[in-house]
């Protein structure tokens, strides 16, 4: 075997040229390295594609110079050699191609779309208005990409795998430990913690979150909005996060708390907080909490109005503090309203 990894025994592995040991050795490598089997992918499908060329009988007469031993002819032998290999069928070339692009680093299996075997790091897949593809990220879970939608694949190595979503829609899945899934959208970082979710980016760079498994964390300038599962977010360009809903909230109270998270300070805007507030109910305290860090103390005394009457505050925390956003009275609330999203 060749150091840590097994890439140089993957061909003799696929056509079962190893011994049992060497063999036994190969598998259970490939059950734990993402790299080897990204690369022992590439492997089989170049065996597929040359499996696929015919075999052609060299021209009689080339037999009889081969079989000289003049120099000149040697040297002829050697041209006819390099015109024959120039001449080979395109598919030659693809499996060699796709075998290096193997050896550069890892990438990301895509299913779907014609011609595109892999996403390389730097790489921009785009679909049509009639396409869709389906992608591995790497063994850490897999993504749909809807039709009319840009992605690029910014990184992929063990601690981190990230992809930049320009525009359109996709829907992601992962079941790896929190923060290893990044999405960059125009206007928000979206960061699994764990989960299943859809997310859909506009002309404008807006965009929309739903979770409908685990946690996503918005991340814009040091700023953090938790979306748990059954609630949805919207982002706007240049303002990052919006407040986060349920999806079974009142359409009145997502009217207004879109309202609120676009209008400036002004008696419209108290006008639709109080919307808000009148049509909160306990599952609503997550849009509350959110509120509470992103308006006027006058706004978040009348937001611990209606709040501690849905989720009641521990006795160590006051309206005062809570106005002030003391960081331990926050702390201490937060451990009950957070119960709304664990």
């Amino acid at each position: 075997m060749s150091g840590t990894h097994v890439i140089r025994d993957l061909s003799a592995y696929e056509h079962g040229e190893l011994s049992r040991e060497a063999r036994l050795k190969v598998e259970t490598h490939l059950q734990e390295c993402a790299k080897c089997r990204a690369a022992y992918d590439e492997v089989r499908l170049g065996a597929r594609l040359a499996s696929t060329l015919s075999v052609s009988n060299a021209p009689q007469s080339m037999w009889g110079q081969i079989q000289s031993p003049s120099i000149p002819q040697r040297r002829w032998i050697g041209r006819v050699a390099f015109a024959g290999a120039i001449g080979l069928p395109l598919v030659v070339f693809v499996v060699m191609f796709l075998w290096n692009r193997s050896l550069t680093g890892p990438s990301w299996e895509v299913t779907g779309l014609p011609g595109i075997v892999r996403l390389h790091p730097g790489e921009v897949l785009q679909t049509d208005s009639s396409s869709e593809a389906q992608i591995k990220i790497a063994n850490i879970g897999q993504m749909t990409i809807d039709p009319n939608t840009r992605i690029r694949l910014v990184r992929t190595q063990p601690n981190e795998h990230r992809i930049a979503l320009d525009r359109g829609k996709v829907e992601a899945m992962t079941w790896a430990p929190p923060r290893l899934f990044i999405v960059d959208t125009p206007s928000a970082t979206a960061v699994d913690l764990g989960c299943k979710y859809t997310l859909e980016v506009e002309e404008d760079g807006s965009s929309l979150l739903h979770v409908t498994l685990g946690l996503v964390a918005l991340e814009r300038d040091k700023r953090e909005t938790i979306v748990p599962a059954g609630a949805l977010c919207r982002t706007r360009s240049g303002a990052g996060p919006g407040t986060p809903f349920f999806e079974d909230s009142s359409s009145e109270l997502q009217k207004a708390l879109e309202k609120v998270d676009s209008l400036p300070q002004s008696p419209e805007r108290a006008e639709q907080l109080q919307i808000v507030l009148r049509e909160s109910h306990v599952r609503d305290a997550l849009s509350l909490w959110h509120l509470l860090f992103r308006l006027d103390e006058p706004s978040r005394g009348l937001i611990y109005d209606r709040l501690s009457q849905l989720l009641p505050p521990p006795p160590e925390v006051t309206r005062t503090g809570i106005i002030a956003l003391d960081p331990k009275m926050v702390e201490s609330w937060k451990k009950i309203v957070s119960q709304l999203w664990q």
